[in-house]
């Protein structure tokens, strides 16, 4: 599988096919000395092969296409950037910065980089190629205004090699056989081009793979500027991939992944592999669960697998000669058609609106202006999303369930008893600088809708501190202000439920200054009680006093 993979990735990235070999074999034997993972298929992969080929198969200051050498000098160079910029982000331990990017964000990103994968195939299986363009729509409207260049021969071959492999597919399933669908689909298809001279009929094929050892060569530096945004987008999406990969095979086999430590395997292997020739390459979700299916148990199969591909462009690289164009086309169609993920966007939809356009905004914008971009685009809209919820904390008013000590939410539960002269409110979040505002006002909403439908004036206040695992200094300089302003109101302010990291800070920030040790309690119910006890007690020595 490798093998078929490895050199349709290298088209893909704007390469001559050997150097998805030269990406597939020596770079294999670096990631376990430093990975924690025993089954991660490593190599070239599509997403990051289609974020290569958006410099190799760019334009120069003249408007010209760059030489062969020139393209795989600019894909070894961010190779070896990539690898320098994770190997920092491993030392930095900053891994973590992942969990900024939803889900949601990401499923559209691929979903959309799909579309452009294929797009950028279609050259192969119409038989024409038009002007491409950065802007991944425009290139799909020059393809569909050039349609009458359409040629039959090689789009029927296409549909030949891709009904193959979903045969093969299907007979592996139904018969748990283990065929390498692409592969055989490749030798199939060099037969059939060598015996009947297809490459007459409009079919083009590799002609001459040269065959040896890469040579070792350095990164050259002279286009630094140009690589750079490529360089940072595959270092994140590579982790990514990478992460996500290792995570669920290493959870289905008992153990462990290290982040850090895969950013480090990872990175390690990016920068010594530009030294034999490999373009950037990342963990691959299907061979990954290929080596899982064959029963591998430890990194020794990645070894293995380095072995043949090493043999391979040693001695076999002739047999290649004949390799049709719009096999490998095919192959990556069949490859990326995974990365489609319709059933995501539907599923999200059902859950939550909010996600679904999380979903729809990083697909069409990586669609309409380009992957690079489209990738900003998508973090900038997890990054939004996560400032929203800081924002927007969820915060509730509560009420007694009948029968019970037990205080629920009053948007669920209606039938609860709303307790007359008080207030409970439970915020489920974290409070500081970005949402500490937003409790105040809440605070006050609540007090002034109460006034309005409440005969019995307000007497307590109880917040329910269960959601709120942590505090900054902002955060209490407002529980500070609203204890002072009920105790000058003569308004009893107590709280619930408050964890002991929160209640160490509040202690720091002098609200027991302010508030009385004996107003903290361990459930709502207590505070409803002693807040009923303070006011009995208060309405007492009132009346006793002369």
């Amino acid at each position: 599988m490798l093998i078929a993979q490895g050199m349709a990735y290298a088209k893909l990235a704007g390469l001559s096919p050997e150097y998805g070999l030269y990406s597939s074999g020596l770079p294999l034997f670096i990631y376990p000395l430093f990975g924690t993972s025993r089954h991660l298929g490593i190599g070239p992969v599509a997403l990051v092969s289609l974020l290569v080929s958006q410099v190799t198969l760019s334009t120069n200051n003249a408007g010209h296409e760059y030489s062969l050498s020139e393209k795989t000098s600019f894909a070894l160079l961010i190779a070896f950037c990539v690898g320098i910029v994770q190997i920092f982000m491993a030392f930095l331990q900053i891994g973590f910065i992942i969990n900024f990017i939803s889900h949601p964000v990401i499923a559209g990103f691929t979903t959309a980089a799909a579309f452009v994968i294929i797009l950028s195939q279609l050259q192969h299986i119409l038989g024409y190629s038009v002007q491409k363009s950065h802007y991944p729509f425009l290139t799909l409207f020059s393809y569909i205004s050039n349609l009458h260049k359409f040629k039959w021969q090689p789009f029927l071959f296409s549909l030949v090699n891709i009904s193959l492999m979903q045969v093969i597919k299907h007979l592996n399933r139904r018969f748990n056989l283990e065929i390498p669908g692409p592969i055989f689909c490749v030798f199939m298809s060099i037969l059939s081009t060598q015996i009947f001279k297809l490459n007459r009929f409009g079919i083009s094929i590799q002609n001459k793979i040269p065959k040896g050892f890469p040579r070792i060569r350095g990164p050259i530096f002279n286009e630094f500027s140009k690589v750079a945004p490529t360089v940072l987008t595959i270092s994140f999406i590579n982790f990514i991939e990478t992460i996500a990969i290792a995570s669920k095979i290493g959870e289905k086999h008992g153990y462990k992944i290290v982040p850090d430590q895969e950013l480090l395997g990872s990175g390690m292997t990016n920068l010594l592999g530009s030294f034999v020739c490999a373009f950037p390459i990342a963990g691959s979700f299907s061979r990954t669960a290929v080596l899982s299916q064959a029963g591998a148990k430890t990194q020794v199969a990645g070894i293995t697998t380095g072995i043949v591909i090493i043999l391979t462009y040693l001695f076999l690289t002739p047999l290649f000669t004949y390799l049709p164009n719009v096999s490998l086309a095919s192959i990556i169609l069949i490859s990326v058609i995974n990365l489609i993920d319709y059933k995501e966007a539907f599923h999200l939809l059902e859950i939550r609106f909010l996600d679904f356009l999380a979903f729809v905004i990083s697909l069409f914008s990586t669609f309409m202006i380009g992957v690079e971009w489209g990738m900003v685009i998508a973090v900038t809209v997890s990054l939004v999303i996560v400032l929203w919820f800081s924002v927007k904390p969820p915060m509730c008013v509560l009420g007694r369930i009948r029968g019970t000590v037990v205080y629920k939410d009053l948007n669920w539960y209606s039938s609860c008893i709303k307790t007359p002269g008080g207030i409970l409110i439970r915020m489920d979040a974290p409070l500081f600088f970005v949402n500490a505002s937003v409790l105040r006002k809440k605070i006050r909403q609540k007090e002034e809708g109460y006034t309005k439908t409440n005969p019995v004036p307000i007497f307590y206040i109880i917040l329910d501190c269960r959601g709120m695992t942590d505090i900054d200094s902002t955060g209490l300089q407002v529980l500070g202000e609203l204890a002072e302003k009920y105790n000058k109101q003569g308004i009893f302010l107590g709280f619930a439920n408050v964890n002991e990291r929160v209640r160490k800070l509040m202690k720091s920030g002098g609200i027991d200054k302010l508030v009385e040790i004996d107003r903290f309690f361990t459930r709502i119910h207590d505070g409803v009680e002693s807040a009923i006890k303070w006011k009995f007690h208060h309405i007492t020595t009132t009346i006793t006093e002369p």
